[in-house]
């Protein structure tokens, strides 16, 4: 798919080029430029499809960016690659974290076989080796990011450290599912875009612990594809039924954390798996989780189908 791309690229070069020349003139030798007193403001950005449409025109411009966009949406074969998991409870179960990290399925919650767990449900659809499952009940995000023997905050050495698989191999995917605790105990939002860098220390804001995060999962694993899962709705932890949606402590949802994943993630230029919208919902909160927030294997089943569909490019 990356050759036909280039291919694509080296054409739509060519074209511009055609039409619009190299300079003023459109005869490819560009008149001096006068210099000016203050320096160039850096030019906007603009999507492929917009340049497209001012340089090329019509049905030209069109064309090639519907073939661009077919490209960039081709389903990518998965099978025989890996992935690791930095995960909280929602990801764990017996024996498959790593020791000191705590668990909550199968013993709590409704999820009696392994398989029916989201992540075993995606390895076994797309074929997928699990390097490592670095996930454990009741972790947030925010926290002391220095800590090295702490499972419970997800910004810290040793949880950004455990995603490797044996030999260090660094896995070709990193899927990063968090911030339900971190809504659910009322962590302030903050203010950082995901650009901004954070110092190490006591991070007590979501969006700069899920930055910093960030910053050591790609520089320890460099090669890896990150993917940033939202919230799905969650109604009042353990509560009877019907549940309502749950508003923390600042009168925030998990739709508001989720916002905050899904703005850090897009401004990194990472991939978000939109779990808000996978088929749980407030109304149905009964059938899909046991208490408001762990899924049940039906809701497990509704998150794996929204992961694979972004791991593969369906969506």
């Amino acid at each position: 798919m990356r050759k036909e791309i280039l291919k694509v690229t080296v054409f739509l070069t060519a074209a511009l080029l055609a039409l619009c020349g190299c300079g003023e003139d459109g005869t490819g030798e560009s008149e001096p430029a006068e210099l000016e007193s203050e320096p160039a403001s850096e030019p906007e950005r603009k999507p492929v499809g917009e340049l497209m449409g001012e340089s090329l025109g019509g049905a030209i411009s069109e064309q090639l960016s519907k073939v661009v966009d077919e490209m960039l949406s081709e389903p990518v074969e998965c099978a025989g690659t890996t992935f690791s998991i930095a995960g909280d409870s929602i990801s764990t179960y017996q024996g498959y974290n790593p020791e000191g990290h705590y668990v909550f399925f199968p013993e709590y919650g409704d999820v009696p076989d392994v398989a029916d767990t989201w992540w075993q449900r995606v390895a076994d659809d797309l074929e997928l080796t699990m390097l490592a499952n670095s996930s454990s009940s009741g972790a947030t995000v925010a926290g002391d990011s220095t800590g090295t023997d702490d499972p419970q905050c997800a910004c810290n050495e040793l949880r950004t450290g455990g995603l490797a698989g044996e030999e260090d191999i660094c896995p070709d995917r990193i899927i990063v599912y968090l911030g339900a605790n971190d809504m659910l105990e009322a962590v302030p939002l903050g203010d950082n875009d995901g650009t901004r860098p954070v110092e190490e220390g006591e991070i007590a804001t979501f969006s700069d612990a899920y930055t910093l995060m960030l910053d050591k999962l790609e520089k320890k694993y460099p090669t890896a594809r990150i993917y940033c899962c939202t919230l799905h709705p969650m109604g009042n932890y353990g509560t009877e039924t019907p549940y309502v949606a749950f508003v923390n402590g600042i009168g925030l949802t998990a739709e508001d954390y989720g916002k905050v994943i899904a703005g850090i993630a897009k401004a990194r230029g990472l991939r978000v798996i939109d779990l808000y919208d996978c088929g749980i919902a407030v109304e149905n909160l009964q059938e899909m989780t046991s208490d408001g927030v762990h899924p049940t294997a039906a809701g497990m089943k509704c998150i794996a189908a929204a992961v694979e569909e972004v791991l593969t490019c369906r969506k």
